[in-house]
């Protein structure tokens, strides 16, 4: 599972530094596109300028570009040189009459031209047309060597890209192998001691029971399930930092007996707080899933409650099945909570305030953790000095 938010991580940055790189070339490679395309009409006005100004020593124009006169009063047809066709020289007349001394129109046969205008001082007029396709086909290279460059520089962005992404996610790769490692060390190192202590518990509680001494072979018996779990922790801590990819159990769990396993496990812990600790649930409230991680979240919220109870309070677990769902809820009269401050107590080593005793900050994001593995959710509701509800929403079997 982590390897594969690592691929995803890894792709997910390629794509972005390749996309914003390419977004850079394609913003450069438009502003110099702009430009060029600006200075070539900066430079065909200056030319078609320079010959307006020497129209009367010029016999023959630039290729590309026709010279029209009109003698004073702009009576009968222009005098075009060289010889134009029809079409163009009636954009060329129709230039006498305009106002404007720059303008673009099309001479027939998809030819675009630019005509400039020059009123003499003797009523005379001059005008002069150059063909724009030239232009035109010299910005269409223009683009396209552009775009072969923009593609280039986008292959050139996804290797480096892949390479950075390599780069910035190895060491990340690296921590989760040694989190693994340690983990499967700890939960090995871990087995024999809780395994002799379950075996040493086992035995007690036999011995409890030839020799009966009040109470004892009850307590003994929640030893050795609680014995039992921690167990089944630790057993889940290896399978899981041992696989690549851990599913989840497809089996079905009855949550609401595994809150009532959780409440009779914790109800020492929350007499020796002075708080009290109860439990209503629904007959059956299954759910698919695995149940040792369900009832490590639903540990870490009865402890978490118990922890922000002064005294003299109480926490109240509930498990009911409505609308498709199971809401496991851990509601106490604690110190309460902001609820602005709600996302933030789901990050690790996060803390509320008032807390009692030593805290870690992991237990809330351990729940949020499971929940998202089951395919739910965990809500928060509470306000300071009134207490606060930690709801846990599955799916339903």
């Amino acid at each position: 599972m982590d390897e594969a938010r690592l691929i995803r991580a890894r792709r997910r940055s390629v794509w972005q530094t390749a996309a914003a790189i390419g977004a850079v070339l394609l913003l450069a490679g438009g502003l110099m596109f702009a430009l060029t395309v600006r200075e070539q009409s900066r430079t065909l006005d200056a030319e078609l300028r320079q010959v307006l100004v020497q129209a009367e020593d010029v016999d023959d124009p630039p290729p590309g570009q026709y010279l029209a006169r009109w003698p004073a009063g702009g009576a009968g047809p222009a005098d075009v040189t060289p010889a134009a066709s029809p079409e163009l020289v009636r954009v060329l007349d129709r230039a006498a009459g305009r106002r404007d001394g720059r303008f673009e129109a099309d001479a027939g046969d998809d030819r675009p031209v630019r005509v400039l205008v020059d009123r003499r001082a003797d009523g005379s007029r001059w005008a002069v047309a150059a063909d724009l396709r030239p232009l035109d086909d010299e910005r269409r290279r223009l683009a396209g060597a552009l775009l072969l460059a923009e593609l280039a520089g986008l292959a050139g962005a996804l290797v480096a890209a892949t390479l950075l992404a390599r780069r910035a996610v190895a060491p990340l790769a690296t921590a989760l192998t040694l989190q693994r490692r340690f983990v499967a060390d700890a939960s090995h190192e871990l087995r024999t001691p809780l395994t002799v202590l379950h075996t040493r518990a086992q035995l007690l509680a036999r011995r409890a029971r030839q020799r009966p001494v009040a109470g004892l072979a009850d307590e003994l018996d929640r030893l050795v399930a609680d014995t039992r779990v921690l167990g089944e922790v630790v057993e889940d801590l290896l399978v899981s930092a041992a696989a690549e990819q851990q599913p989840l159990p497809d089996t079905v769990v009855d949550l609401a007996e595994l809150a009532r396993a959780v409440v009779a496990s914790m109800a020492p812990y929350a007499a020796q707080r002075q708080v009290g600790l109860s439990v209503e649930a629904d007959p059956a409230a299954p759910v698919r899933g695995a149940a040792t991680a369900l009832r490590r979240a639903l540990t870490a919220l009865v402890d978490n409650a118990i922890g922000h109870v002064p005294p003299g309070g109480s926490v109240r677990v509930s498990v009911t099945r409505d609308d498709g769902r199971v809401h496991a809820r851990v509601a106490d009269d604690g110190v309460g909570l902001d609820p602005a401050d709600a996302d933030r107590l789901f990050a690790r080593f996060a803390h509320g305030e008032g807390g009692a005793g030593r805290r870690f900050g992991l237990g809330l994001a351990l729940v949020q953790h499971v929940a998202s593995a089951h395919r739910g959710t965990v809500e928060v509701a509470g306000a300071p000095g009134q207490g606060a509800t930690f709801t846990l929403l599955l799916p339903a079997a």
